[in-house]
Order: structure tokens, then sequence, then C-alpha cells
């Protein structure tokens, strides 16, 4: 295809708009899922129209394909010394970003309701794109906080946002934003080597691989924690633990820790978190665009966001792979790369561990306590340790009993010494010991008390240890 320019106020596309680039030399689209969608083109000082390829003007170009034929606004460009300039791009859904909203509909859990408060932006302003989708769950969206904010971040740019709350694949039509549950296809197409397979390129990364997650569930004034579990593969030694937020994935409170354990192990599942972070940039010719194909041109397209099977021997690499990434030649009319990753969305990405903006959970920090981190006056204080991970914090203290027998006593009482560690908000109250409930309380100010919770006398030899663990909010 031949770009086509047009003025910034266009909305329809289907004229030659201020002409064709006829001397156009390279023009390439690379879209990624859910991220980048951008277009590079280069054009002579000496070619037609020239003078009229400004910052702010558009230029339409098919994307895929299909034909379809998609605008990009005009933002930068890079002038050399040969004569050529390229030109920078951006699609036209990138005009999201400077129109804002109020975030006012606090409490939304549905899309709907997220796409009532798009067509009602702030200022004198008028929202020229249209928003739909084919999920229909109720999650809570979380970046509805009344502070201002411009769609495109809350369609994926910030805590909270869509992308976050419903997950899925987005589709951006010209003026039309697509939330697609799944955008894509399994396609019937295979990339192999010695057939259509022309350059390959695989890496690995093992650096945000976990073998263990933590769950829990919070409204932000209530945490429910799960249990730290090894639920995946044990392929490496080192043992990583990450906190997981399911919160999203219940419309009340979870009952118990148990279905927290339960969110949390289906969403570790679904993101193969204990495999390293895979990634093949592979280079092929289509065999629908030769010849000899032609016939079964209906079985060789793949697109952004299909699946699709690689094979190659050398590297012992077969299996299926998602399509997160395309590179697409406009002046050819085909691909010039695509680059897969791991059929659905990683781990990181949903823990916003990878760059992106997604829920900013880190890595859990633990502290090892000793006896001089308290004042004791009560029991005796023999290990523990706090891990953190953002404002959750995981208070584990092993303790023995000073005394013989304790009857709706105080068995340890200690106050911490760091207001650091004091808490806000207590998650849960309660351990066992043998099959007598223990009472656990850490109050604001920072006392921690393990009482007998029952109304008989607890025998609790001085001998033995037992240990607790409780979690809060700093």
């Amino acid at each position: 295809m031949i770009p086509i320019l047009y003025e910034s106020t266009e909305t329809a596309f289907t004229s030659n708009g201020l002409g064709r680039l006829r001397d156009c030399i390279s023009c390439k689209v690379t879209e990624q899922r859910n991220s980048v969608y951008e277009a590079e083109f280069e054009y002579p000082v000496t070619g037609a129209h020239f003078n009229e390829i400004t910052i702010g003007r558009i230029i339409a170009v098919e994307h895929d394909d299909t034909g379809d034929v998609q605008p990009f606004d005009i933002v930068g460009y890079t002038r050399p010394i040969n004569g050529v300039v390229t030109f920078r791009a951006v699609h036209i859904s990138y005009r999201l970003n400077s129109i804002v909203i109020d975030a006012s509909a606090v409490g939304a859990n549905r899309l709907s309701q997220a796409f009532f408060l798009f067509d009602h932006p702030v200022g004198d302003v008028t929202n020229p794109f249209s928003f739909e989708s084919d999920i229909t769950a109720q999650r809570y969206i979380g970046c509805f906080d009344r502070i201002p904010k411009s769609i495109r971040s809350v369609l994926g740019g910030v805590e909270g946002s869509l992308l976050d709350a419903f997950g899925g694949e987005y589709e951006f039509d010209k003026f039309n934003v697509i939330l697609h549950s799944q955008r894509g296809v399994d396609r019937n197409f295979t990339i192999r080597y010695g057939l259509n397979m022309s350059d390959y390129n695989e890496e690995v990364d093992n650096s945000e691989t976990y073998m263990r997650v933590y769950p829990y569930w919070t409204d932000g004034t209530k945490v429910i924690q799960g249990h730290a579990q090894e639920y995946g593969r044990t392929i490496t030694n080192r043992g990583e633990t990450v906190a997981l937020d399911v919160s999203d994935k219940f419309e009340s409170e979870p009952a118990t820790n148990t279905e927290v354990d339960a969110a949390g192990l289906a969403v570790f599942k679904e993101m193969d978190a204990a495999l390293p972070v895979q990634s093949i940039e592979v280079e092929f010719v289509r065999l629908s665009d030769t010849d000899e194909y032609a016939q079964y041109k209906a079985l060789q397209q793949c697109r952004l966001c299909d699946t699709v099977r690689v094979i190659f021997p050398m590297y012992g690499t077969e299996g299926r792979y998602k399509i997160v990434t395309t590179v697409y030649d406009v002046l050819l009319e085909r691909f010039e790369s695509m680059e897969l990753g791991a059929t659905g969305t990683t781990l990181s990405e949903a823990l916003g561990l990878d760059g992106s903006d997604s829920k900013p959970i880190q890595p859990a920090v633990t502290k090892a306590l000793s006896a001089s981190d308290f004042s004791i006056s009560a029991g005796e204080f023999v290990s523990g340790s706090i891990t953190t991970i953002g404002r959750v914090a995981f208070l584990t203290v092993e303790f023995r009993n000073t005394a013989s027998t304790a009857s709706g006593s105080n068995i340890f009482r200690a106050t911490l010494n760091s207001a650091e560690y004091y808490p806000l908000q207590m998650a849960t109250g309660a351990s066992y010991y043998s099959s007598h409930a223990l009472g656990v309380r850490l109050t604001s100010s920072g006392d921690l008390i393990v009482r007998n919770a029952s109304s008989a006398a607890v025998t609790i030899s001085s001998s033995n240890s037992t240990t607790f663990s409780l979690t809060y909010l700093t």
C-alpha cells in the first residue's frame, strides 16, 4: 500500500486526502499486545508532498494483511545529511492520553460504567472515541478514586486500570476501542525450521521466576492472607516468594483463607510463573504469499494475539506461542517479523514487575528479629522475623511459655521497640498450639499479646516452644 497523508481533522479516511506518498522509501507498523502501536516511514526531501508532511498531520496505512487502514498521528522526525527524513507516528488512539476524566465513579465494577464516564470527559471536550467489550464480568475498578486521569491510562496505564481489573486484549480500530476477552485465535499455523523460518532468536530470562506465592485479599483496610506454597514446578534452588494480590478475583470479601489460596493457585497455574520467561523472535516467509501455497491461504494467516506453533529442532523448541509483537511492512504488504511469547499474561505482568504500570507489588523483604527488638514482660522470645511486601507485613514469632499453666492469662507479651512495624489494621488474630486456640493480638502501639483463648487451663511445658504468624498493614 502507498501511504496516504491527511489533515489532523480527518475522521473518515476514505479519500486520497492531501495525496499519496508515492516516493516513500520504507514504511513499517509495529504493534505490541496491549502496548505500543506506532509507525515509522522514510521519505526523501525531493519526494512529492514532502513539504506537506508536518507534525500533527495523519498518515493512513495498512497495519496487517486484512487490508484494514489505520490512522497514525505524525509526532516527530529526524533529518540526517543524506536528505532522507525518518518520520515517527503513533496510532490515533494515543489521543486518549490528552482526554481527561474525573475518575469519580468510585466503587464501579462494570465496564459499562467506565465507558459511560469516558463519554463525559472534563472541560469543554467531546470524546470522538467509542468503547466496547465482550467482557461481562464484574470487577472492582481501583483507579476510580476521584483523581483526574487520562482515558488511555485508565485503559491500562495506572494501578487498578481496566486491564488490571478485567484482563483481556485491546484492539484499537480508528476511533473505536475494543477490549476483547481474547483478541486472537488458535491458528493452524506452523513456523518450522527448513520450511518457512528465515531467522530465529530465543531469549530466556529466569530473573523473575518464582517458586512460591503468598496470595492475599484486601479491601484497603482489611487483609485476608492465604498460605505461602510451592504451587509451581521446582526448577531452581533460588526459591523466591512473591506476594500476589487476588482481590480482583472476588466480588466480595472471601469467607476463608482457603478461598484465597484457591484463587492464588489458579492465577499461578495460569501464569506458569515457575517457568522462565521465554520470548522468541522469528522471521519467516508466509506460505500464503507464495504461488505454491495460494490455495491454502486461509490456513496460513496469523496476526497479533493469535497462537501459533513453532518447531526448531536445533534447540529442541516445539510448542504453542502467542504472537505478542508484529512488524508489518506497509509497502511490501506483508509481515516482516513477529515476536512470540508464552500464551496468556505472564505473572510478572500481573504483578507489575515487568516495568509496566500494573499492580506495583514488590518482592518480599524479610528482616530477622531478635530479643532486643522487644520489651518482653511475659514468656521467652526464641526467634522471629517480619516480611514486608509494600504495606502488607507478615510477622512470625517463636516463643516459650515460662509458666507451667495459663488460664486466660498472658502466655507471651512483648512490645515491639520499633514503631516502623506497628500495625494500622489487623488482618487475622488467631493461631493454634496443640489442640488449644491461642489468641494473638498486635495493638496499634506495638503491644504483641498471646493469650489463652479457651476457658480451660492450657498446660504448656516450658521446655517446648510454639510459633505463631499474623498479617497486618503497616
